[in-house]
């Protein structure tokens, strides 16, 4: 055991003894974070469940109690993945949920634990693509942002997506730098766990491969037959589910997206939409027409909200709601200063490190564009900005001279 502990601070930290710091660093913010991921989880405030929260806890009692997987009705759907909804099957079948206060509060000290494992993979992640003053930067943000730490306590995708995202991108960046099989293996087990909490990352798999062909002109196809083959594997439960439920394929979930598609057709929240009017099965139908006939009578209005419009929305606000409004103001403050300063240095796309988190980034915006803005979807994009920020910082710093200089791309193992 005290082995492989030395092997894992050596990993994270590097062998040589200037490094070691890092580690310490490092377990710092782990330690804090989850200090304040508990404290937050028994002695927050925590609101009654409604909406979102409230759904996945009764489909959740639901399937204990009738076998039943339905999300918002008794019979069976599939309008949502079943990767959290089964997280909380889990947890309220080993803990109960009479009363269901004792559930939430497992639930919470869970994703407590759940939470912090982020915190590790995006220092990881940082020291790979750049250095470790940018992991460690990036990881200071994680570990104090008040979005991470609040949403623990929700009965949301959030903070089971963000850990497995993280551990998702460091697959795509292992693949990039090292290339080999178990490296392709991971990122296909870990996109199918990811997108069975949150279906809008699929389109991600195909970044690494992209960076393949554009430096080596291949495309390593039995790598992603492992990958894609690793993918089905884990997928196969729920499309079996499904075929044998409804007598069809479903590929991620069916008829969810009709209702953020239509919301996202209301420029600038003009109330526009007459909702009693439109059928729930009429919902997606709807929103393509109105976005034809927008861009066809009105296309600046409607260029500039599915662009800008939405693209401020998104960032211009942390995601939170539980804040006294002195110390909310200053965060707001505070939050527009990182994002702006990470936005630029991301688009600078200096090196390829940042053209990777640019691009992976930039998907995302572009699925969420699409959509209603609502600035809860910006959760599971920054910490793209977060890893930015932190290069951004790093280099300030070394330019400076306040802290030793840190190879970017002469070390393969430091950079893309």
């Amino acid at each position: 055991m005290k082995f492989k502990l030395i092997v894992f601070l050596k990993y994270i930290g590097g062998s040589q003894v200037k490094n070691r710091r890092y580690v310490y660093y490092l377990v710092f913010l782990i330690v804090t974070g989850l200090a304040l991921r508990l404290f937050y989880a028994f002695r927050g405030n925590h609101a009654a469940l409604i909406f979102d929260q409230l759904e996945y806890s009764k489909l959740a009692i639901q399937y204990l109690e009738k076998g039943i997987f339905a999300y918002r009705d008794t019979s069976p759907n599939s309008l949502v993945t079943p990767g959290y909804p089964w997280f909380l099957i889990i947890v309220y079948r080993l803990f109960g949920y009479q009363p269901l206060d004792h559930a939430l509060l497992a639930v919470r000290i869970i994703q407590s634990f759940v939470s912090v494992g982020a915190i590790g993979l995006i220092y990881l992640i940082g020291k790979h693509l750049f250095n470790r003053p940018a992991g460690i930067i990036a990881a200071t943000l994680m570990t104090f942002y008040p979005t991470y730490i609040w949403t623990t306590s929700l009965l949301t995708t959030e903070t089971l997506f963000l850990s497995f995202f993280l551990a998702l991108i460091y697959s795509q960046i292992k693949i990039i730098q090292n290339n080999r099989l178990s490296n392709h293996l991971w990122m296909g087990m870990l996109l199918a766990i990811t997108v069975l909490i949150r279906p809008n990352v699929l389109p991600l798999a195909i970044i690494p491969y992209l960076f393949l062909w554009i430096e080596n002109r291949k495309l390593y196809l039995p790598a992603i037959g492992l990958s894609f083959s690793a993918f089905v594997l884990v997928m196969l439960p729920w499309w079996i589910r499904n075929i044998v439920t409804f007598h069809e394929f479903i590929l991620l979930a069916n008829g969810g997206s009709g209702n953020p598609l239509l919301g996202g057709t209301d420029p600038y929240f003009r109330q526009t939409i007459d909702w009693s009017q439109i059928k729930e099965e009429d919902q997606f139908n709807e929103g393509i027409r109105r976005i034809k006939q927008g861009f066809s009578e009105d296309p600046w209005l409607w260029f500039r909200w599915f662009t800008i419009g939405k693209f401020m929305v998104l960032f211009k606000t942390p995601y939170f709601y539980t804040l006294p409004v002195l110390i909310a103001n200053v965060l707001v403050k505070l939050h527009l200063i990182f994002t702006w300063v990470a936005w630029l240095s991301l688009i600078s796309c200096r090196n390829r490190s940042l053209r990777f988190l640019t691009i992976s980034l930039v998907t995302l915006l572009v699925i969420h564009l699409l959509f209603v803005p609502d600035v809860r979807y910006s959760f599971g994009m920054y910490p793209f900005l977060m890893l930015g920020f932190g290069y951004a910082v790093s280099a300030a710093l070394q330019i400076f001279s306040l802290i030793p200089l840190q190879p970017y791309s002469s070390n393969k193992n430091q950079s893309l």
